[in-house]
This record gives C-alpha cells, structure tokens and sequence, in this order.
C-alpha cells in the first residue's frame, strides 16, 4: 500500500498524466506522498519490535549485529542507485552537475533530509530513515527502564510532539505563504520535523508487547472504517495545493494516527486470508527497490509516450519500475539480505551456544 500510494503521486506529478484536475481520483494520486508516512510508521513499529526482541533474547542493543543488520539491508541498493543516477545510467534522467562532488558527499553521509535531496528526491526518506535507526536503541532503553506503560506512552506523546511544535514555529514565524518547494525543505524533509510516524509505530511495538490486541470481531470494521475513511480524505482535494497551518502542523499526525490504528487491526488480523496475496506479496517484497529506482524511470517513460501521459505512460511507468526493482533486488539488494540472513543466523546460534555453556 505504501509504495502504491509513493508510485501513484510522482507519476501523477508528471504533467498530462492522464486525471481531470480536481478529480477524486487525481487528488488520491497526488496525495500519494502519504504513503511516506506509512513506511515511518512500519519502521518505527517494525525496528522497536526487533529491539524488544532482541532484549528478549539477552542481546545487546548497541551490538555490531544491530548496526550490521541496517547497513545490510539500507545502503548497498542505496548507493547502487545513487551510482546509477549520478552517471547517467537511468535514461532521460539528469542530475545537475552544479556542486555535484560536495552533494554525493553528503548523500552518502545520508544527509540530504537537511542539505537538500536533489540528485533523487526520494533519498530525502532514507536520510530520516538512517538517523532513526542510529537514535532508536537509545529511545528504546529510556522506555524499558520506565515501569509502568503509562508513562512510557507519554514519553513516546512528548516526543512526537517537538515535531508539530517546530513546523508551526517555522510556519508562524515565515513571514509569505508557504509554497510546496519551501514546506518540503523546510517543514517536512528534516529529520527533526518527521518525527510522528516512527513514534507512532513504536507505541504500536509497545501495546503488543503488553498484549494490548483488538478482538478480530472490532478489528475488521475499524480497519475498513479507517481504509475508506482515508480514500475519501485524500480524494476529496489535493492536500498541499495551498498549505495551511493544518496542513503543515497536524497532517502529518492525523496521518501517522490513522496508520498506527490501521496496524494495529492488521496485528489482531494476522493469520486472515489477504486479499490478491501473491500479487501484494511480490510489490511487499520489491517495495524498498521500487521505492528507490521508480523516480529516475519517470523522465523514460514520459519520452515513450511522446511527453503526452495518458494510459501509455502509467503503463510505461509501472512495467519500467517493476522491472527495474526486479533487476536492483536481484543483483543488489537480495545477496545482501542472505548475507544479513547468515550473520543474524550465525549470531543466534552463538548466543545459543553462549547460553548453554552458562
């Protein structure tokens, strides 16, 4: 659903794409940027229920096979296609050569989220992404030294508040209205201003680790609620065509909210029947390659089409960005996810071992 929703709002970016301006189904797609916010709060949950996990285990949190496991499955097919954009290997696609050797520096010191994410616009992501994963044990262990889950959920609020706080304080205090370009750079790509979702998540991490499931009998309906809730929202206008104090102060939390409950009622959902499986299975799979190649193989597809859109381009689009993740998670991405598979393998059964001899 992330990726879709990511896919759909830069294809729809790409002028002539096919929609009536204003349609239902034009705002859905440019707002696909949603699905962002989805993938924070997947991570948050996702990494603080490894932590917890690991804990479980007697492991330490600040082990190299912690560092080893992110670096594994984040940076090779990251910087593969950073390689790619930079010498001209996606067709069509250009990166300003303007400074070029100080902003590969800084991509890969993962620092475009502040210094600006203009070799592929989609890095801005994983510069929030890497900071999280360096901070999140540290978060992780405040929490378990706090006793009762009341106050680890308030510290987890306290948290996610500084974000809405900073965006509107820098919303205030921006003396013209707020365009997209200068709430992307300013309100949105820090790594300090997208804070909600990956709080969120780990609230999430932490009610199933007390145990705190929705019976299936609520969950479905509260998911179906909430799935239907969000199409018609994000249908019914373009959420950042002007920007507002709502828009740039409590969106991104309302969104992270309705993600974290719709969750949670898949967690008490696990083990149901999913609809079309082997298809969502597969786009699960490629998500993190198509996430990273699928921008760069815009500018192709838009020329196969005559830079007219339509129909042709989004199947253009879609074929190319299938392929292309295909081609990065088999070359890249997959043989260094066996290799993080075998180190965290070699790491249990030592652990193991070590807990024998004890």
């Amino acid at each position: 659903m992330a990726i879709v929703l990511v896919l759909f709002r830069h294809g729809c970016r790409v002028s002539g794409a096919g929609f009536a301006s204003g349609s239902f189904i034009q705002n859905v797609f440019a707002n696909g940027w949603i699905g962002v916010d989805l993938f924070f709060v997947l991570s948050g949950y996702l990494i603080a229920k490894s932590l917890f996990w690991r804990l479980g285990k007697g492991q330490q949190l600040f082990s190299w096979r912690y560092f080893e496991a992110r670096i594994l499955r984040i940076v090779p097919a990251y910087y593969a296609v950073l390689l790619l954009c930079v010498i001209g290997g996606f067709p069509f696609f250009k990166v300003s050569t303007e400074g070029l050797g100080q902003t590969i520096i800084y991509h890969g010191l993962f620092l475009q989220d502040y210094l600006g994410a203009n070799i592929n616009v989609v890095f801005w992501s994983l510069g929030v992404e890497e900071k999280f994963y360096i901070l999140v044990p540290f978060l992780i262990i405040a929490l378990l030294k706090i006793k009762t889950a009341r106050w680890q959920f308030a510290v987890c609020l306290g948290i996610l508040s500084l974000s809405p706080i900073a965006r509107s304080t820098v919303f205030a205090l921006h003396e013209s209205t707020v365009d997209y370009p200068t709430f992307f750079t300013k309100l949105r790509s820090p790594f300090h201003m997208s804070l909600e979702g990956f709080l969120v998540g780990i609230m999430v991490a932490l009610g199933q680790r007390k145990k705190w499931i929705l019976p299936v009998e609520i969950a479905k309906p509260v998911l179906l609620f909430c799935f239907g809730g969000l199409l018609l929202w994000t249908g019914s206008h373009e959420f950042l065509a002007s920007i507002n104090l709502f828009d740039a102060t409590l969106q991104p939390l309302v969104l992270s909210v309705f993600f974290g409950v719709m969750l949670s009622c898949c967690l008490s959902l696990e083990g149901s029947p999913l609809p079309c499986e082997p298809v969502a299975r597969v786009i699960a799979r490629l998500s993190y390659a198509l996430y990273l190649v699928h921008f760069p193989l815009i500018p192709l597809a838009f020329a196969l089409t005559a830079y007219g859109g339509g129909a042709a381009f989004w199947c253009f689009y879609f074929l190319f960005s299938i392929l292309g993740a295909m081609a990065l998670h088999f070359t890249v991405e997959k043989p260094f996810l066996k290799l993080k598979d075998r180190s965290g393998l070699r790491a249990d059964l030592s652990s193991l071992k070590t807990a024998k001899v004890q």
